[in-house]
This record gives structure tokens, C-alpha cells and sequence, in this order.
């Protein structure tokens, strides 16, 4: 039985870059290229961009194979390298974090935005939402929600205090709120009319 490209782990993918084997880079390449072109594109949110750095992530990761330590953790070490990357082009356009007050205020818990995502086609329309902020908020919040990065680490990296990473997300979480719920009354309203109509009959 012929072994397909799926079956083949990251280790043995790995094994073969450093046996010289280019089939591994390339299918290194073709395993994780849409989920880290998706990671630097919720960042930069510019889609030449986004090709670029992707290109400067994979040789960049490919150059450096050899200092990775754990083999099964390709995924999560190309996807950090291609946030720094994304990172590193926001500074280089001068585009920095300011910081603002931490918002002392009750929040909507975090367990309930993501039970949002989990509605159905809600996810599509929460990244629409997302995508129109500005970018600072744009990072910090896809970062956190997609990118599933502590506050803390997001803190650190974007060398600015935590308190202030809460309160972009707070106040973005606010906003997401404000814009998803509006659109979901108003379906609830219409079904509910409608079975109203339908009992008349």
C-alpha cells in the first residue's frame, strides 16, 4: 500500500531535510504554508505582504531547522517565527502599540465570546468584524482569539504592559459584541414571526 503524503509526520519530514532531501522541505512547505499565510495575513492584513513575509518565514525556519529541538512541534515553532516576522514589518513601517489605562470594569467572560465562534458561520463574520479595526486592537485580538497567545506573552512580545493588553481586548471584545448580537435579535425576531404567521394559517 502506497503511503500517502498525510501519514508522513513532521519527524520524518525533518529526517529527510537533514539527509538532504529536498522532498522534505517541500512537503514541509505544503503541509503548514495556509495556516501560517493565514497567521501573517490576520496581521498585516495585506495579501502581498503577507506572500512576502511568508517566503521570508519558510527559508528563515528552513535555515535554522537544525536548532530545532522537538521535532513534533514544527507547526507551533514555524507558526511563532511567522508572528515575529509579521511583528518585525509593523515596526519597520513604524506602526507601535500605545499604551492606554486598564479598564477596571466587569467584562463579558471569555468563555462566552468563544462560545460565539462556535455558532454556526458566525466565525467568518466575527473575522469580518475583527478585520475592520485598527490594526493595533486587529493584532492584539487575533493574536489572543486565533493565535490562542496568553495576554501575558502578548504583553511581552509587543513590549507593553498587560494592563493594557486586557484593555484592547476588552474594549474590542465590547464592539464584537455590539455588532454580532444587533444581527442575531433581529433573526430570532424574524423566525419567531414567522412561526407566528405559520400558526395563523
Amino acid at each position: 500500500m502506497k503511503t500517502t503524503t498525510e501519514n508522513i509526520s513532521d519527524k520524518e519530514l525533518l529526517e529527510r531535510c537533514s539527509s538532504g532531501d529536498n522532498s522534505g522541505y517541500s512537503l514541509l512547505y505544503h503541509r503548514y504554508s495556509k495556516t501560517v499565510f493565514n497567521s501573517i495575513y490576520r496581521i498585516v492584513n495585506d495579501r502581498e505582504d503577507a506572500e512576502d513575509i511568508l517566503q521570508e518565514v519558510f527559508l528563515k525556519a528552513f535555515s535554522e531547522i537544525k536548532s530545532l529541538k522537538n521535532v513534533e512541534s514544527f507547526g507551533g515553532w514555524i507558526k511563532r517565527i511567522a508572528i515575529n516576522q509579521s511583528l518585525n514589518y509593523l515596526r519597520k513601517n513604524k506602526i507601535y502599540f500605545t499604551e492606554i489605562e486598564d479598564d477596571k470594569i466587569l467584562d463579558i467572560e471569555d468563555d462566552e465570546l468563544e462560545a460565539k465562534l462556535t455558532m454556526e458561520s458566525r466565525v467568518k463574520e466575527l473575522q469580518n468584524i475583527i478585520a475592520g479595526f485598527p490594526l493595533q486592537t486587529r493584532t492584539i485580538v487575533n493574536l489572543y482569539l486565533f493565535e490562542e497567545m496568553p495576554q501575558e506573552e502578548i504583553a511581552k512580545i509587543l513590549n507593553i504592559p498587560h494592563g493594557t493588553v486586557r484593555s484592547y481586548y476588552h474594549r474590542a471584545k465590547k464592539k464584537i459584541f455590539e455588532k454580532l448580537n444587533p444581527k442575531h435579535q433581529n433573526e430570532i425576531a424574524f423566525n419567531q414571526k414567522l412561526a407566528h404567521k405559520n400558526l395563523q394559517r
